[in-house]
Formats: C-alpha cells, structure tokens, sequence
C-alpha cells in the first residue's frame, strides 16, 4: 500500500504555475529564513535617511526665511497709506465718470524717482513712472507722466501741475491724483532715491545706450566725457545724467530717455549671477521705499527672471497731439489737456488691451 502511494504521487502531474512545496526544509531540519530581521534593518536606514533629509529641508527653508526676512527688512514701508488712499478719492469734473479699471492679471506699481530739492534737504519727485506687468501677455509696460501736465489734484483748489501732488501729500496723493483722473488702479508703489541710481549701475558693471548724435554731444560737452552716436557703455554717472537732460528737446525727450535707462538696467540685471544680484539688492533695499507687502515683493522676485524677456512697450501722458503748451497765471507753462477723455482712452487701451477699456465695464 506505502508503495502504491508513493508510485500515485510521482504518477501525479506537476501543476508549474500553482505548484507550492512548503515542506522543502522539514527533511533537512534547516530553519526558513524569514528575512524579518533584514527588512527591519532596511526599514530603520531607509527612516533615518528620510529624517535627515526632511531635517535638512527644513533647516534650508529656515535659513531662507530669515535670509529673506532680513533682506525685508531693509526697505522703508509707509504705514497707513491705504488710509490717505481713500481720503484723497474723488471724481474730477474732467474726468470720465468711468469705474476705475483692474486686472488681477495686470500688477500696476507707480515708480516715483525723487531727489534732492533745492535747499538740499527735503525730497523732491523727478520721475513718475507706471510700471505695468501683464501676465496675461507676457507684456512689461511702462508709462511715463510729464511732471507739468495740468490737472485736478484732491485737497487743492482748482487745477495744478501734477508734481504738485508728490509736493503735497507724498505717494499717496500721487497715486490718487492719476487714479481719479485716469480712471486705472494704482494703489502700490516704489519710491528711490535717484541720488544711489548711480551706485547701483556701477555695481551692475554699466549699462548699454543707444544714444543720439545730439545728446552724446551734449554730454560730452557737459560732463567730460567720450560719447558717440550709437551704442555707448555708460557708467553710473553718465548714465544719471543721460536720464536727466531736458535742455536738448523736452519733457518728453527727457522721459523717454529714463524708460530708457530703466529697461537697460533691467536687461543688465538679467546677466548677473545669484550673488550679484543679491549684493545690489543688499545695498540698495534700504533707499527703497515701498507700500508692498513682504508676499507681493517675494511674488515680483520670483518673476525677475522672466520680466527680462517680457515684450516690453512704452507710452507717455499726455500722448502725442492731446495737449497744448500754455502759460497759466500762477501756475507758469503747463502740459494743458482739452479732453481729459481722449487720454483717458489711450492709456487704458494700453494697458488693458484685451479689456473694454473705453468704458466703465
């Protein structure tokens, strides 16, 4: 009987694909390695491994928070402002009577350039500039406002020249002087002091201007130096200076040349390392001055590396053929607009162009 078993057993076929033999140790008396010990050992590294990576993310991300933090800390902040915003809101008899337009994809920050006033001591706007990015496009905008275009300023009698504002009521008045009359938000902005312009184009190695026959004469003759039509690499110095004649042509020539300068500085800035580019921001942050909160500065830092390579368009208000030069008592030659709306127009078509614009919708 044991013999015809063991003859049906090895008579019986072999079934590979389910076949389990769990009595292969039991005749030698060897112990089934579990690999229970192994696999703890494994998991145990692979815990540790894990932890002190985690560890050293967080301690990176620590490290990056105060680095940020303290870089921060170092611009101005003008608390409060929001206040003096709404205080200043009014609607101007010329103006239209539109709603004030916004894109949450189109960040507007107003860059003020001051310096020095004549008795050397108070602050004084030289430069009034929109700075408009549209995410939407791609597209960097800037628009220049001629400091003597004539206009409706909030807790002034009557019409003034628009650097009346800055002379008033700071940034805030500025702000809203233009979003009243022009019917777009501005409710951030930059504030810098043109006396450190210079340091900082040093520190970036010069930039690159593409100059007239006419104005390199002219500031060959004025500074000393060696300029050519065309191309010019300019130094901190040349290039402020580039930024402020006015006595060749006009107001308009004279912002022209600053959008300029501002679009070069920012091509330069995009060839410089991490470390440069940190270094300049180390010096200069605390002649910064600045109404955006930590999170909308961190927000344009991370786009510095695109903006560079944004389409990039210029404008300046008034535009072209909606003004006249005229002499008002009291107030000397003035940028005079006949039609506030015709401006109004143009420069929300500009920067909202895929927008209703002419419109309060």
């Amino acid at each position: 009987m044991a013999n015809n078993r063991k003859n049906s057993r090895q008579s019986q076929p072999i079934d590979r694909y389910n076949y389990v033999d769990r009595d292969i140790y039991s005749s030698s008396g060897g112990r089934r390695p579990t690999g229970n010990r192994y696999r703890r050992k494994k998991k145990s590294a692979g815990k540790r491994v894990a932890v002190v990576l985690v560890s050293l993310v967080l301690v990176l991300a620590a490290a990056v928070g105060v680095y940020a933090t303290v870089m921060l800390n170092r611009v101005n902040r003008t608390p409060g402002i929001e206040e003096d915003l709404s205080k200043y809101t009014e609607q101007p008899s010329a103006a239209p009577t539109w709603d004030v337009i916004n894109d949450n994809k189109v960040t507007n920050i107003l860059l003020i350039g001051t310096d020095k006033g004549d008795d050397g001591l108070s602050s004084r706007s030289d430069t009034t500039m929109l700075v408009s990015i549209d995410n939407r496009t791609k597209s960097l905008r800037l628009v220049s406002f001629l400091r003597d275009m004539y206009l409706e300023i909030p807790t002034l009698e009557g019409k003034h020249k628009f650097n009346a504002a800055y002379a008033n009521g700071g940034a805030a008045l500025t702000m809203q002087t233009l979003e009243n009359n022009f019917r777009i938000q501005i409710d951030k902005y930059v504030e810098i002091d043109f006396e450190n312009f210079e340091q900082v184009i040093d520190k970036m190695g010069g930039i690159d201007i593409d100059m007239s026959a006419k104005s390199a004469a002219y500031e060959n003759e004025v500074m000393g130096s060696n300029l050519h039509e065309g191309v010019n690499h300019l130094d901190g110095r040349l290039a402020l200076y580039y930024a402020r004649i006015r006595d060749i042509d006009s107001d308009f020539g004279r912002t022209g040349r600053q959008r300029q300068v501002i679009l070069a500085m920012l091509e330069r800035f995009k060839g410089l390392n991490p470390i440069e580019m940190n270094n300049i921001a180390y010096d200069y942050l605390p002649h910064v001055t600045t109404n955006l909160s930590n999170s909308e500065i961190l927000y344009l830092i991370s786009l510095m590396g695109q903006i560079p390579d944004y389409e990039q368009q210029t404008m300046h208000i008034p535009n072209d053929n909606t003004f006249e030069d005229r002499r008002i008592d009291g107030a000397g030659q003035v940028l005079y607009m006949e039609d506030l709306t015709e401006n109004c127009t143009l420069l929300r078509n500009f920067l909202y162009p895929t927008e209703n614009s002419a419109s309060g919708q």
